[in-house]
């Protein structure tokens, strides 16, 4: 069988259903991760100095990637689920989005997964912990679940999608305060971070819910997007946020009377962190006008944001086989060996996207190709065998052989 040539093209990543500015901006929240996660894992405590203006500019831009990454998700799966007008049950991007519901939960635990534990059914308490596929599942589901109820009742959408956002953001304070303990762990760990979840639904998944409400808007208005209005609204926007998310939050609260609106003032960081997003999605929105032609590289990367996670995870904390980037003396680095590992980490994850077709060709048409004729080969050596030494082997059952 023809192999494949070394010198495919890379194909583009830019066809009509995908929106390039999400796609580059996804490529920079994934890329961002890697790089955090590098750094957090491998940099010795001793160097991380908030005082330092390096680690403190690094350490809030990391912690820009993961809001990044649940707001774009919420955008792009809505946006495409509207391009379908189709009844709920008859709407291929739902179909799409339970499948992909249901693979991200099963993702999230895997990737936990230690084969040398697994099959003797020991289960550590990490594997039960709570991180970004979980929520961006659930996110997901809830996105598909609010546009069924639109269909039936005709309650408008966004107000919605909004109403759920804010919600998921104002009573993240109070569900972290109360006592979950009557719930199975596994549960708590969608709630809470006592037992080592990562994240929890709530307030992460309010960011997806207003991303589902850009997305919502993209539909309706996609003309919009095509203008320098767009990214400037954004920016105003962003910087309000920024600047007066408490006055905003008093006046919703003497608006409402609403209390959780006053309390969220103690705790305004999710409302914060909207603000910075809108912002970044601004400047993306700007880059993209300003750089016609994106290099395909990088709107793959932003296309292909699954498997690099996955790969990730594993090939950085050894989870499947307890042998990992970690293993080389986690919390013990200086900065600069670490900042030139993050460098490689991101330099293979690059050649990793940028060789994916081929990779895919291997995994999923030679390995079984030359599986099946390997097996066939022993197959046919041990029946050749059995045949040479059929005698030899009956009378050794027999009892004749000692």
């Amino acid at each position: 069988m023809s192999t494949v040539s070394p010198s495919l093209p890379i194909p583009s990543a830019t066809p009509k259903k995908r929106i390039v500015f999400l796609d580059v901006l996804r490529a920079y929240a994934i890329m961002m991760m890697l790089q955090g996660h590098f750094v957090d894992t491998m940099l010795d405590d001793k160097f991380r100095d908030s005082s330092n203006l390096v680690y403190s500019t690094w350490h809030f831009m990391r912690g820009m990637t993961a809001p990044i990454f649940f707001f774009v998700s919420g955008a792009i799966f809505v946006f495409l689920m509207l391009r379908d007008a189709r009844p709920w049950y008859q709407n291929i991007r739902i179909q799409k989005g339970l499948r992909r519901v249901v693979l991200l939960l099963f993702l999230g635990y895997v990737l936990k997964w230690n084969f040398f534990y697994v099959f003797s059914f020991k289960f550590f308490p990490s594997f039960f912990f709570v991180d970004v596929f979980h929520i961006i599942g659930l996110a997901v589901l809830t996105v598909i679940v609010v546009f069924i109820i639109y269909q039936k009742t005709r309650i408008p959408l966004p107000l919605m999608y909004l109403g759920l956002a804010f919600t998921a953001f104002l009573i993240s304070p109070v569900v972290k305060t109360t006592d979950w303990s009557g719930l199975p762990i596994v549960l708590q760990n969608y709630l809470i971070k006592d037992h080592g979840s990562t994240f929890t639904l709530f307030p992460w998944i309010g960011f997806s819910l207003f991303g589902a409400v850009v997305g919502w808007h993209m539909h309706k208005q996609p003309n919009f997007y095509h203008t320098h209005w767009a990214p400037l609204l954004f920016l105003v926007l962003g910087v309000w946020i920024h600047y007066s998310v408490n006055d905003i939050l008093n006046g919703l609260y003497r608006l409402t009377t609403i209390d959780h609106f006053r309390m969220a003032t103690y705790n305004n960081a999710s409302f914060w962190r909207l603000g910075h997003i809108l912002i970044v999605f601004s400047l993306f929105i700007w880059i993209t006008k300003l750089f016609k032609n994106i290099n395909p590289l990088i709107l793959k990367i932003g296309g292909e944001t699954l498997v690099i996670y996955s790969v990730h995870y594993v090939l950085l904390y050894g989870t499947w086989f307890g042998i990992g980037v970690r293993s080389l003396g986690s919390h013990t680095w200086s900065p600069w060996p670490t900042a030139i590992g993050a460098i490689l980490f991101l330099a293979f994850f690059a050649f990793l996207i940028y060789r994916i077709e081929e990779i895919r060709y291997f995994l999923y048409h030679l390995v079984p190709h030359y599986t099946g004729l390997y097996y066939r080969f022993l197959r046919l050596k041990l029946r050749r065998f059995y045949i040479d030494k059929r005698e030899q082997l009956a009378a050794m059952f027999a009892g004749k052989v000692p």
